[in-house]
């Protein structure tokens, strides 16, 4: 009778520790879960902030290639739509409600603060610089997080 005895606490003992580690479980999952989607959503971040620049690059590029030397220059005149249609052809995977607001400008002195007394031009030697900006939104529903802007920035030297 000892070692039924035994054998019964036992296996109430066992039982108990199952509905332990379910309530252990339960005040453990929400903090783990939510820690795993703020690490998604900071990757998702940086993500972005490295999909911007790269776009606002690659439209910097596509303006100081084709200046007024070029046979299709862009430019001078602010936000080029050949250079936001470039800009976002780069910025793939950016998904959201909110659109991207791209901004180029040539050697305009609200842009570029280095020589205020020169106007807008895309010859040689002049400067290009494109902005895109974007509204970052969590993907986490419990935390409301206001949203992020993010910017992606260029300056370069037309050499066309």
């Amino acid at each position: 009778m000892i070692t039924r005895l035994g054998l019964r606490s036992r296996r109430t003992s066992s039982r108990r520790s199952h509905g332990q580690a379910l309530v252990e479980f339960a005040f453990v999952a929400p903090i783990f879960l939510l820690m795993l989607f703020s690490m998604i959503d900071f990757g998702r971040y940086v993500y972005y902030v490295q999909i911007l620049n790269n776009a606002a690059r690659e439209g910097a590029r596509y303006a100081i290639v084709n200046g007024s030397n070029s046979f299709t220059p862009a430019g001078p005149l602010p936000n080029d739509p050949a250079v936001t249609a470039v800009v976002r052809n780069y910025a793939i995977g950016v998904i959201g409600d909110v659109p991207l607001v791209v901004e180029s400008c040539w050697k305009d002195p609200k842009c570029v603060p280095d020589d205020p007394m020169k106007v807008p031009s895309n010859d040689r030697g002049h400067k290009v610089r494109v902005a895109v900006t974007f509204e970052f939104h969590s993907i986490i529903p419990i935390v409301p997080i206001p949203p992020i802007t993010i910017t992606g920035e260029s300056t370069l030297v037309i050499n066309n």
